[in-house]
């Protein structure tokens, strides 16, 4: 009997049959993880990739999802790892409003009005709320016609410093995305 055992094992070895090979070939292959590109999203998503947005705000996202409703096309970045903060940029794609309308109609109560962006803009803070942190809001009549809106949601633990900082840096894309022709 033992003589069989070694003829076998001698057989296993010398036609390369080997249990770890079998191990080896059953284990699944390591995860892999492939961030693409922000304008993949599609929508909105066109006129950003994340690092445009690093260098404007110096915020990294690397998860972007869009959606397009009639004219209004928008855009959400975000980090894979939490649901704060995001940026969202909505666009829609023409208007017949002036600067004088959008301030009197479209800027929203509370606001304040930005100068040296577009035709027209406004800023507008809103507090925390549950889960999450402050928002800047930046709209804008841009140069080309479109209604634009840069939304950035804080994460909860957001500072006041943070907040205060992030002004300048957002008006900067705004700035950096205002169309000039149509």
């Amino acid at each position: 009997m033992r003589a069989l055992v070694v003829g076998v094992a001698l057989l296993l070895v010398l036609t390369g049959c080997d249990d770890s090979e079998d191990k080896a070939a059953a284990a699944p292959p390591p995860a892999t993880v492939v961030t693409q590109p922000a304008a993949s999203a599609g929508g909105a998503c066109i006129l950003w990739d994340y690092a445009f947005i690093q260098e404007k705000i110096g915020v990294a996202f690397d998860v972007a999802a869009s959606d397009q409703v009639a004219t209004t096309s928008t855009c959400v970045v975000q980090t894979a790892a939490a649901g704060y903060p995001d940026l969202t940029l909505s666009v829609v794609e023409s208007t017949k409003a002036g600067p004088a309308q959008f301030l009197s109609d479209l800027k929203p109560a509370g606001s304040t009005t930005l100068k040296g962006l577009g035709q027209a803009a406004y800023r507008l803070y809103t507090p925390p709320a549950a889960g999450r942190g402050p928002i800047i809001e930046i709209g804008w009549l841009s140069k080309a016609k479109q209604l634009q809106t840069l939304r950035f949601t804080f994460a909860a633990d957001a500072t006041a410093a943070a907040v205060t900082a992030m002004n300048p840096k957002l008006i900067a894309l705004a700035e950096a995305m205002d169309t000039t022709n149509g």
